[in-house]
């Protein structure tokens, strides 16, 4: 008996090149919805709109089915993760057995502490719940923000939430775009080195492991910052030798850009050579992108000479085409990695996992057997 293929349904919030390689990768059933708001500006989703004369069919298709729903919930949060929830609600309503839901960039990983003296809101561990209850049984993303918010996904999901991370591709970019010496490359993040355990810092570490194949401490720089606003951060500490190296940043987002500037200005004033950033999620708020590209501290040259991003966000793209339609200048000094290929290989674990279950289930007793 040929196993039935899991059902794909994309979202709204996926970047045109994940969602042009999940759709040609063959080992989907692919299913469609209309996804938007009414003019009240509630948000609706319907499921294989236009094929109401195959509603029966189609029915039967989700019947008991496997359900990956791909949907990043970046800008507009609201929308794209309430978008992400009816997806999900709408899928158990007409019969999906199970609902596994490939966030690329999960908002409100920030909100997942509480700080002295304040009262603020702990969004991380509600919005898990609102996506348990919403009918997702496994929930799958890429480079959490902290331990603190994948503790608060696994409080709701156990192990059926499952953290990706993007260590081993932006390895493999550095080692295609640097000379891999000790003498010509350093690595580190922004901050954090005043943090013990901080996911930053054992980010930084895990990929100069990759990077170079081994670890030494020697191979990294170590920075601190302070926040002296929402999105404004002042750097207080710095260890590290970067002179005349080609010089890596790396982070699991980047918002206001301050953060990133601050630590590349620091790397140039020590000697650095050049410095390329590199961030997961790039959300990139009010004017960060100028801010990345165009700061130059000491007034002569650029803070960071080049960023390179994931599409875990999708709306970065509409971001890029603005300013370099402003500043063409601009354009080669950005770059965007796809996310594709590791929903992909997560997806192919998962089924590869299901497959002993999925042939004991169609597996039938021969005469003789008792």
């Amino acid at each position: 008996m040929t196993a039935q293929k899991p059902i794909l349904l994309i979202g709204n919030s996926v970047s045109k090149e994940t969602a042009d390689a999940l759709r040609s990768d063959g080992r989907f059933d692919i299913i469609t919805a209309s996804i938007g708001k009414f003019d009240s500006d509630e948000p609706f989703v319907e499921l294989m709109r236009g094929q109401e004369p195959d509603f029966e069919k189609n029915l039967a298709r989700l019947q008991g089915a496997k359900v990956y729903v791909v949907q990043s919930t970046g800008g507009p949060v609201s929308d794209n993760a309430q978008h992400l929830m009816l997806m999900a609600n709408t899928l158990k309503e007409y019969g999906a057995a199970e609902v596994t839901a490939i966030v690329p960039f999960a908002a409100f990983m920030r909100q997942d502490r509480k700080f002295k003296n304040r009262f603020t809101s702990l969004a991380a561990g509600l919005f898990a719940k609102q996506l348990k209850a919403s009918g997702i049984d496994k929930i799958i993303t890429l480079t959490p923000h902290s331990k603190a918010a994948m503790q608060l996904y696994t409080n709701v999901f156990g192990e059926n939430f499952q953290a990706v991370p993007t260590t081993a591709m932006i390895a493999a970019d550095i080692k295609g775009r640097f000379d891999i010496a000790p003498d010509e490359l350093a690595i580190g993040a922004p901050d954090g080195a005043d943090k013990p355990g901080d996911e930053g810092q054992l980010r930084a570490r895990e990929l100069v492991k990759q990077v170079f194949g081994h670890f030494s401490d020697d191979l990294m720089f170590r920075a601190s910052k302070i926040h002296t606003g929402v999105s404004d951060t002042k750097i207080t500490s710095f260890d590290g030798d970067v002179a005349g190296k080609d010089v890596v940043i790396v982070d699991d987002m980047i918002d206001g850009g301050s953060t990133m500037v601050n630590a590349a200005a620091l790397l140039k004033a020590h000697g650095a050579k050049a410095v390329t950033a590199y961030a997961t999620h790039a959300i990139l708020s009010g004017n960060a992108l100028e801010r990345l590209l165009m700061s130059k501290p000491d007034g002569m040259t650029c803070a960071i000479d080049k960023l390179v991003i994931t599409d875990t966000i999708p709306g970065v793209r509409e971001k890029l085409d603005v300013l370099f339609a402003k500043q063409p200048n601009l354009a080669g000094r950005v770059e965007i990695l796809s996310v594709a290929p590791l929903i992909l290989e997560k997806v192919a674990e998962l089924e590869a996992q299901r497959a002993p279950a999925q042939q004991q289930q169609t597996r039938r007793p021969g005469p003789f057997t008792p």
